[in-house]
Parts: C-alpha cells; structure tokens; sequence
C-alpha cells in the first residue's frame, strides 16, 4: 500500500514565503543594475582619463623641435622616444647613442645645448621642415676651455595627433 499524500497546507507555499522570494528577487535584480551602473561609470570615467592623456603630441613643429633638443640636452631617452614619430621611435635608443657618441672627442663633455629655429617650410598641411641652428658648448675636462660648436640641423616634423620629428638631418657647415 502507498503512503497517504501530505496535507495540502504542507505542500503548498505560505505567503510569507512568497513575499520574502519576491524580496530576495527584487534585491538581487537591483543589486545586479547597481553592479552593472557602476562598472558601466569606470569604463567610462578611464576611457575619458584615457583618451585625454592619450599620445597628444606638441602643438607647434617648434614645440616638438624644443622637446627633442631638450631631450638631447638632458640625456633623457623617454623624452627622446616621445617627441619622435610612432615609426622612429623602436630607433630612438640607437639615435641618441650615435648623437652623444659624435658630439664631443675623448676628454671633452657636453655642457649645454643651446638652440634656435632659422627657418620653417611648411611642405603641406602635415608636414614642415625645420632649420634649427644647434649649438654645443663643450668643455675639455683637462684645460678647463669650453668652446662652441654649430651643429646645424633639419628636422621634418609631422603632424599626427600632434607634431612629432620624424627625420633628422645634420647638415654640412
């Protein structure tokens, strides 16, 4: 013989029950919108923070020309990287190196770099070339002397998100 069913009022829900399913429910659906707002704001908020301290490059030629010689005054290889152009930059390490090794002989250093733009040819709306007349003033560590050296130059400079250098020519004096 099978065992008599239960009473309907155990088998059935209570309404208290039912109202603390609906509770729980509701809260889990509200904390869920909560979440979801909240990671939806810091998307956000780091995609602005992002994109306004994004690679924003000069915004003259001449700034860019500034930045890279005080780069090069200062040895700073990060400062180097950044005022180049996004296809230079893997060479930048390699371009400072050569600079600093051709700048003065053996027993001498590098004071200061003092510099000025002659001339600006804007080549079309992206693109200008710089004349920048460079000079080095050098100390020879043994006599005390500093001299001055010109060491003109002709930077390409292009505009992309900003002015970067993209090519660097020393010319002959």
């Amino acid at each position: 013989m099978l065992p008599a069913p239960p009473p309907p009022e155990l088998t059935t829900r209570s309404r208290s029950w039912e109202r603390r399913r609906k509770r729980r429910k509701r809260r889990f659906v509200l904390f869920g919108l909560l979440a979801l707002m909240m990671s939806a704001v810091v998307c956000t908020v780091t995609g602005v923070f992002v994109y306004r301290t994004g690679d924003r490059g000069p915004e003259t030629p001449k700034a860019a020309a500034d930045q890279l010689l005080r780069s090069m005054s200062q040895n700073s290889i990060n400062e180097f990287e950044q005022a180049l152009c996004e296809s230079k930059r893997s060479q930048a390490g390699a371009t400072l190196r050569e600079f600093n090794r051709g700048l003065v002989d053996v027993g001498q250093e590098l004071r200061t770099i003092d510099w000025n733009v002659t001339k600006e040819t804007r080549r079309s709306s992206t693109e200008v070339e710089l004349d920048v007349g460079v000079t080095f003033v050098v100390a020879d560590t043994r006599t005390r002397e500093t001299t001055n050296r010109p060491f003109p130059m002709r930077l390409q400079a292009l505009e992309t998100n900003g002015w970067y250098i993209c090519n660097i020519e020393v010319l002959t004096l």
